[in-house]
């Protein structure tokens, strides 16, 4: 089952790609449509991604999904899916599968502090945003 999931998961992946390079290089009232559009399948992606990454250790992450850092710093910096409490929780937990809990050189150790920086900053997006509710 695991090997369906994945494959499934790989065409996908490519898919959301190209998706977030659209909406990441254009800022029009039509790229924030499409984003909205497409979040509810987009949000249902990043839980299989999760279901995939949670199987595998961060070396096989990165070897099977070379460009995942790129996928998830454009989900990361994209205010409309960040706008979601469930995208945030989501890519919060992708991103602790990259974390290598005994990194061995300085690769997975520049992945590791990636992942801290990005952590931090869906974490503050996370604040920033329950702050502006209660105001």
């Amino acid at each position: 089952m695991m090997a369906q999931d994945s494959g499934g998961f790989s065409s996908d992946y490519q898919f959301w790609m190209q998706k977030l390079s659209f909406w990441h290089q254009a800022s029009t009232l039509e790229t924030q449509q499409d984003t909205c559009l497409h979040l509810p399948r987009f949000q249902e992606f990043l839980r299989q991604m999760y279901e995939v990454l949670k199987e595998m250790d961060s070396n096989m992450i990165i070897e099977r999904f070379p460009t995942i850092g790129q996928l998830l710093a454009k989900t990361c910096w994209n205010p409309f899916i960040l706008a979601f409490d469930e995208s945030q929780k989501i890519l919060l937990w992708c991103l602790c599968c990259l974390i290598n809990k005994e990194p061995q050189n300085s690769e997975e150790l520049k992945l590791n502090s990636w992942t801290r920086i990005f952590y931090v900053h869906l974490m503050s997006s996370a604040v920033h945003s329950a702050h502006e509710v209660e105001l």
